[in-house]
């Protein structure tokens, strides 16, 4: 039978250990089967020797016993940076530095297992960083096992536990110390059936005096006899004998080198840990366990005098030796090496919510209470079910992890708008300690999975509780997106005059081309349908001929409107005519359009500002009105929308800036999007302002402010929340100034006849509006019967 060679690491940087199971013999082969234990410390460090090529990274006793990065009287050699705690390592993402801290105790085992903390700070980032420092020391089956998890391991097979029971494990931390509860049971498996244990929740961590980090600092502190920390001085606290003082180790004198090169002797050892240290918080009941296990890196008095801050709490402590952890995890390597259960863990509790007949309810995609053997997959048993809404390009997830200090809301970009209901699996994958979990969301109609960032996912301050609460009502409605029809009404010859349809094959054959009547003709909407849809689409009746002359003028409009911008006088160039034909095709107009009046949007506040387009202040309503037609993708309006953003907004004129920022959020499905909550605010404060603003006029400029309203309600596709009564404070104040508007209308019932229609089809709309701020909107065409006013 071929021996496998197996390593356990304890690598914590306040005192390292590594048990092996084979010894290297001078003039002989390796000899496996022999326990081996490497020890470095105490406050280990990597050292940097080498330079160019040759440059490395060197741990273990070496680096102990290394002058450098020990301060300027060594030289060079002595430069701060050549020196590196392994304890901050172990808290970073630098694989190389961290192989190097592992790679110097032990190198070569078939089966690794490397000690871990089980405090907060071990999250499963940190977790996968480590993992990714095992690989970069190319170390073969890697597992990481929590530290009481290991120190139980020793005592199992050290014979301290012989039968099922349950333990407790307290473990010397940088903080305090954690608290651990483990059940120790036999595996169900009859070949396999081995004393195991369990982990059915994470340790809690109390903070005291008696931490690491706290007796290093005291034992610093005592290096500088009373004298403040300064360069001049700081030679004394990399004294090696610091960390021997911190942990009770015996302490020789030590001869330092000083800043000049002289040299100093410091004796550390009269230094005492402190007197009856205390704790933050009370110390967990292990009343029900069979045995405490007190694990500690400390010696002497400091071991001494942890046992005694914990003695009136649990009595009968038994004490464990300073290398148990490694001890453990050689345990652990040959338990994984031969096949038998190393131990058994709970995986971190992760939900999400579904909605089902009762409304949202909680779906746990991890459940805690289930135990899982160490180094096995686990996936949801059962994924989550969604079905994503016809036109949605996105989906938004809640999650809630049970070591997270909040939830989060992940959103899920989908590349395309979905044509029907789609249905979508959310499930998980994770082995214990073994880093983050894989979230995937599955759509199998989109032959498609994506992963679920838990990282970039937005915290929610609310409680679980709060959310699922606020989602069991049913979402307010979103407004339908503002689509304005094409139909052949406006192509066929009338009474009033020609169509497009005689008008194109006319101004095809000029030489002279009447853009006016044209863009006339494209702007008209008889019977609610224009020549062309706001979506870009002719009418399923124009004919080929029709659409070639339609391409021929366009193309003519153009090199008309680049004409006035290069400076030049041509036929047709001397008015914006040719430019409102382009415009009136919406979506179907050439890019470069959209292009122009983006440009000429973002001069309007140069001082010496000049633009063919604007020849008079009312040439301002073409630019903006033009350019939330045209706007030909999501990035267009993106920047539309910012463009518009970034202006101030307390100078906004309603037919220019307000109507062109409505007509962008009503017909787009990305520009509502593109909002934050702090421009919600503003947009929301000056479509207030206006509707104030008309209380007691005749309501001639009051169309826009409504309509941004509406618009604005379709932010709903990024926070389905938005704007309801009792859940966003804006729909308060919206809510209060319809009220007044609505007062004001009501109670004047004469005036001119244009008045009195406008006054009925704006309470019809503001009673609407108020509506959808109760979550109880049923006009899903509330943005076009505002377009219709």
């Amino acid at each position: 039978m071929t021996l496998k060679k197996l390593c356990g690491y304890d690598v914590n940087g306040w005192r390292d250990f590594a048990a092996r199971n084979w010894r290297i013999v001078p003039g002989e082969e390796e000899r496996i089967g022999d326990l081996f234990i490497a020890e470095c410390g105490p406050l280990s460090s990597i050292v940097n020797v080498g330079e160019g090529a040759s440059d490395q990274w060197i741990g273990g006793s070496q680096a102990d016993n290394s002058p450098h990065g020990l301060g300027g009287g060594w030289g060079e050699v002595g430069r701060e940076g050549r020196r590196k705690r392994v304890h901050d390592i172990l808290g970073g993402d630098q694989p190389r530095l961290m192989a190097a801290a592992f790679r110097s105790l032990s190198d070569g085992a078939g089966y690794n297992v490397a000690a871990i903390d089980d405090v907060p700070d071990t999250t499963e980032t940190r977790r996968e960083a480590i993992l990714r420092g095992l690989s970069a020391a190319r170390m073969r089956n890697p597992m990481l096992v929590w530290r009481p998890v290991l120190v139980a391991l020793h005592a199992i097979s050290d014979g301290h536990i012989e039968t099922e029971q349950t333990i407790g494990v307290i473990c010397h931390t940088a903080e305090g110390v954690s608290v651990q509860r483990l059940r120790v049971r036999r595996s169900s498996s009859r070949a396999h059936a081995v004393l195991t244990p369990e982990r059915r929740h994470s340790a809690t961590l109390v903070r005291g005096e008696m931490g690491y980090t706290n007796l290093e600092r005291k034992a610093r502190f005592t290096t500088l006899n009373g004298e403040a920390y300064s360069a001049r001085n700081a030679y004394r606290a990399l004294a090696r004998t610091v960390g021997q003082a911190a942990l009770g180790l015996s302490c020789k004198p030590e001869i330092l080198r000083k800043q000049n090169g002289d040299w100093e002797k410091i004796d550390l050892s009269s230094h005492v840990p402190p007197s009856q240290p205390g704790y933050e918080s009370a110390l967990p009941d292990l009343s029900d366990c069979t045995h405490v296990f007190l694990e500690t890196l400390g010696e002497g008095q400091v071991a001494a005098a942890l046992k005694s801050s914990l003695s009136d709490t649990y009595q009968d402590l038994v004490p464990m030796p300073a290398d148990t952890v490694a001890l453990g995890a050689l345990e652990a390597a040959r338990r994984m090496s031969e096949g038998f259960p190393v131990y058994f863990d709970f995986l971190p509790r992760l939900s999400t919510i579904v909605h089902g007949a009762r409304g949202a309810a909680n779906f746990d995609l991890i459940d805690a209470s289930e135990t899982l053997e160490a180094g096995r997959l686990y996936r949801s048993p059962q994924p989550a079910v969604f079905g994503i809404p016809a036109g949605h390009a996105e989906i938004s997830i809640y999650l809630s992890k049970e070591a997270a200090r909040h939830p989060r809301k992940a959103r899920v970009g989908l590349d395309a708008e979905l044509e029907e209901t789609t249905p979508v699996s959310l499930w998980v994958e994770q082995k214990p300690a073994a880093g983050r979990a894989r979230i995937t969301l599955e759509a199998p109609k989109l032959a498609r999975q994506y992963v679920v960032d838990w990282d970039a996912a937005a915290e929610d301050p609310r409680s679980w509780d709060e959310i699922i609460a606020e989602l069991k009502v049913p979402p307010p409605s979103v407004p339908n997106r503002l689509n304005l029809k094409c139909g052949m009404r406006a192509w066929e010859d009338s009474a009033r005059g020609p169509g497009l349809r005689s008008l194109l094959a006319s101004e095809t054959k000029s030489s002279n081309v009447d853009w006016k009547s044209l863009a006339d003709k494209l702007s008209a909407r008889p019977f609610g349908e224009y020549c062309i849809s706001s979506d870009g689409n002719l009418p399923q009746e124009v004919t080929d001929v029709d659409e070639k002359r339609l391409i021929s003028l366009t193309e003519q409009a153009v090199e008309v409107t680049q004409a006035r911008l290069d400076g030049k006088r041509v036929r047709g160039g001397e008015d914006n005519e040719a430019l409102r034909f382009l415009t009136w095709q919406f979506r179907r107009s050439p890019k470069v359009v959209s292009a122009w009046l983006e440009t000429c949007m973002s001069r309007r506040e140069e001082t010496d500002f000049d633009h063919p387009f604007v020849q008079h202040n009312a040439s301002w309503v073409l630019v903006y009105h033009g350019a939330a037609r045209v706007a030909p993708d999501s990035e267009a309006e993106t920047n539309l929308v910012k463009l518009l953003l970034d202006t101030d907004m307390s100078q906004w004129k309603w037919r220019q800036q307000t109507a062109g920022m409505a007509l962008l959020l009503s017909r787009s499905e990305t520009a509502p999007l593109a909002l934050e909550g702090a421009d919600v605010e503003r947009l929301v404060q000056r479509a207030l302002t206006d509707c104030r603003n008309s209380i007691g006029s005749t309501y001639t400029t009051f169309l826009y402010a409504p309509f941004l309203l509406a618009g604005l309600l379709r932010y709903r596709l990024k926070e389905r929340r938005a704007f309801v009564l009792g859940l966003d404070p804006l729909s308060d104040d919206v809510a209060s100034v319809i009220d007044e508007v609505v007062a004001d209308l009501k109670q004047r019932k004469s005036g001119s006849a244009q008045f009195l229609r406008a006054r009925e089809k704006y309470l019809k709309i503001l009673d609407d509006l108020r509506a959808e701020l109760k979550g109880e909107g049923q006009n899903p065409n509330l943005l076009l019967d505002l377009y219709g006013q």
